[in-house]
């Protein structure tokens, strides 16, 4: 049964949100702080990127755990588990001075990040009209963008005043409230939880042929399926791979100190925030085809890309809006392909 009271989806969404921003301070707080984590000699460059790859690898592989675990128990509590092994893996990482067992937590932080988004998809797609699905999904990804801006922003202040490791002492802190929060929440609307969805009925006569279609089709769009995992794998890894880096990049390049080449990164997931709802925008109105859409935004983060190779280490101001460009483009190639497609 579909929501249709706009209260109820107007609530539905806004907790999808939080659990969104909360998982994603989470997780990025590594690769925000990664230039200062280098910089105190808590870890050494080989070591936080070993983190950081490590945290890919793992939320790549969870992603596939969590989705088979979807269809087997209640998508709420998949989510409640995954804050719980991420709060512990965050305030671990605050508390051991040694940071040589960064990799051990981040990878298992990765793996427990990986709990977050498939349940949400799940609860939004079954709860939601295909139309209302499209916005929330636009909503609960800002999320994502307000984590990094927040972490941006604070992550330089803590540092500033207190040690780069409280920094994930309070995402721990964090994802405890939200596991508590989200326990109360969906204890007492369990109406809005309820993500049972009725199998079609077919009828006997049709069974026959309805088999032979599936069967063509599954044929025909394996080579599809392929190639839009391995467009997720590619606008993933950049993605990711340009936020965490940021910060060190403009640190090296340009000189400047730790905390404020962190402050700079926030321009990236402003510019993503601009980009959800644009390429959303953009879909809904106008390139309707997902994989076209997907494809023009491809190309303008590919433009980027040669800019910033051949123009990036000229101006700080040219290179952030270059790499915030790249960024932007790749997370609305990742609404069309994580959200749009699947659901």
């Amino acid at each position: 049964m579909k929501l249709s009271n706009k209260k109820d989806i107007n609530f539905l969404v806004a907790l999808c949100s939080v659990v969104y921003f909360v998982s994603y301070v989470s997780r990025i707080n590594l690769g925000t702080v990664l230039v200062e984590i280098i910089a105190s000699g808590y870890a050494p460059k080989t070591v936080a990127a070993l983190a950081l790859t490590a945290c890919s690898i793992t939320y790549g592989a969870g992603q596939l755990v969590s989705g088979y675990l979807g269809d087997k128990f209640k998508p709420q509590n998949i989510i409640f588990i995954g804050f719980i092994i991420t709060a512990l893996m965050n305030i671990c990482v605050g508390t051991i001075g040694n940071g040589n067992v960064l990799v051990f937590f981040w990878a298992i932080n990765g793996f427990a990040q990986a709990f977050m988004w498939p349940p949400l998809v799940k609860i939004l797609s079954n709860l939601l009209t295909d139309d209302d699905y499209k916005k929330a999904c636009v909503r609960v990804s800002w999320g994502s963008s307000l984590g990094t801006v927040s972490m941006y922003l604070l992550a330089p202040v803590i540092i500033n005043f207190f040690d780069v490791r409280i920094v994930f002492i309070i995402s721990g802190a964090l994802a405890v409230l939200m596991a508590i929060v989200w326990k109360s929440v969906y204890d007492r609307y369990k109406p809005f939880m309820a993500c049972g969805v009725s199998s079609p009925v077919i009828e006997p006569e049709k069974a026959s042929t309805s088999n032979t279609a599936s069967a063509k089709f599954d044929k025909a769009s394996i080579i599809l399926h392929a190639f839009i995992m391995l467009a997720i794998m590619l606008q993933g890894s950049l993605r990711d791979g340009v936020t965490n880096w940021t910060p060190t990049y403009i640190s090296e390049i340009f000189k400047l100190d730790s905390s404020v080449s962190i402050l700079t990164g926030v321009i990236l997931p402003i510019f993503s925030l601009l980009s959800f709802t644009f390429v959303s925008f953009v879909n809904r109105k106008f390139i309707k085809n997902e994989l076209t859409c997907a494809g023009v935004t491809f190309g303008v983060g590919a433009v980027s890309a040669v800019l910033l190779l051949t123009l990036g280490s000229s101006n700080v101001a040219v290179s952030l809006l270059l790499l915030a460009l790249l960024v932007g483009s790749m997370h609305g190639v990742n609404l069309i392909l994580v959200c749009m497609i699947p659901a």
